[in-house]
């Protein structure tokens, strides 16, 4: 059951950081839909102000720029993930290169960076607790969604 109370609290807490002119000013766990109900609405002030330049000053524009930029950088987090998701769920290579409006070497590159770094990050966590990232095998295992240059290899 969710927590509203927490997440009221927490919401609140975020529409709260007054200026928000870098994408650094963005906490790291702030959801994307936050930054974008916050981007619209100092886009919404930007653009009624637009008439009047000097009521708001920077600070409309500043914020969507920093906003933008933040969803930007989060979503980008999550696109080497969302590869694995699709090919593990049977996604051809054209189909994922074409969601990313991209060519298929560029979108293998991808799944290859993204699981040599949570490879990476398993490999930098401490050896008790939780670890995340990738394990050797885990790692391989990717790797293997990604068809070789031989000839005789066949992948959907």
């Amino acid at each position: 059951m969710t927590d509203h109370a927490s997440t009221d609290t927490a919401y609140a807490t975020w529409m709260s950081l007054q200026p928000i002119t870098r994408p650094g000013d963005v906490p790291i766990t702030t959801p994307i839909a936050w930054m974008e109900n916050r981007r619209a609405d100092h886009s919404l002030a930007f653009l009624l102000s637009r008439h009047d330049p000097k009521r708001h000053g920077p600070t409309d524009a500043l914020a969507c720029l920093a906003l933008g930029e933040a969803i930007r950088t989060e979503l980008g987090h999550y696109r080497g993930s969302l590869v694995h998701d699709a090919r593990l769920r049977s996604a051809i290579w054209q189909q994922i290169a074409d969601a990313l409006d991209t060519d298929i070497p560029s979108a293998q590159q991808l799944l290859r960076d993204w699981a040599d770094g949570q490879h990476r990050l398993y490999q930098s966590e401490p050896l008790s607790g939780h670890r995340l990232g990738l394990t050797a095998a885990g790692h391989q295992a990717v790797l293997d969604l990604i068809p070789t240059t031989d000839p005789g290899w066949r992948t959907p």
